[in-house]
């Protein structure tokens, strides 16, 4: 059993940022048979943010809506320290002072913990007949959360049905803990707002949260893709 965090936002309205230009451009796959819900839904082109503050060269950098970009200064340190499950597209930020940065990217996870373990409590309750979204009940045991024979291994990772929950190794900790950053934070899950949790998780295919190569790597088994 691997020691992991999730990392997440401080959700502070300064260091937020708002990401509503680049969510607005998306590529949808309606259900063939609802409208309540879309089997596809994922952004097209880059991640565009902009922020209340002008600290050029802040870590991290969250949106309120999805994603976050990373310095590359911060990346450089991840590939200094060999760390693994993720990939990066270029990204624009716009700060308050007017200036245009280019020099952060939008941080993929790309690690995968699989589905999670019945042990959990998790466990699908509603069934879209014709697409791919599921609705999933609440978690009952955090300590039941992840089969770790289905871990890639990898140090930034997710675990079905939660892939906005970025989920990262002790020694990814240990290097962040060091940058004393107000941009994120690193909690041990089971400390969620009861709200978002109990009410369950509604998701559709894998392949709005990973790459499509990964998406067919690690879902296709199991109609996920």
């Amino acid at each position: 059993m691997e020691t992991y965090f999730r990392l997440q936002p401080t959700y502070s309205n300064r260091l937020m940022g708002d990401d509503n230009e680049s969510y607005r451009n998306r590529q949808k796959v309606p259900c063939p048979i609802t409208e309540e819900h879309l089997d596809g839904d994922r952004r097209n082109g880059l991640m565009s943010l902009k922020v209340a503050h002008s600290r050029h060269d802040e870590l991290m950098i969250w949106g309120w809506i999805e994603s976050y970009v990373v310095h590359q200064k911060l990346l450089a340190e991840y590939e200094a320290q060999g760390f693994t499950g993720y990939r990066t597209k270029p990204a624009t930020v716009c700060f308050r002072d007017g200036f245009i940065s280019t020099e952060y990217r939008e941080f993929i996870v790309t690690g995968w913990a699989g589905v999670a373990a019945p042990e959990s409590g998790i466990r699908v309750e509603r069934s879209c007949p014709a697409c791919h979204w599921k609705h999933y009940s609440p978690i009952s045991n955090y300590d039941k959360l992840i089969d770790w024979n289905q871990w890639s291994g990898e140090d930034f990772f997710m675990v079905w049905p939660m892939p906005r929950f970025i989920l990262v190794t002790e020694r990814v900790a240990a290097l962040l803990r060091k940058h004393k950053s107000r941009a994120f934070q690193l909690v041990k899950l089971g400390n969620e707002n009861p709200l978002v949790v109990n009410s369950g998780f509604s998701v559709a295919r894998l392949s709005n949260f990973l790459p499509e190569d990964l998406a067919n790597k690690y879902g296709k088994h199991l109609d996920l893709e």
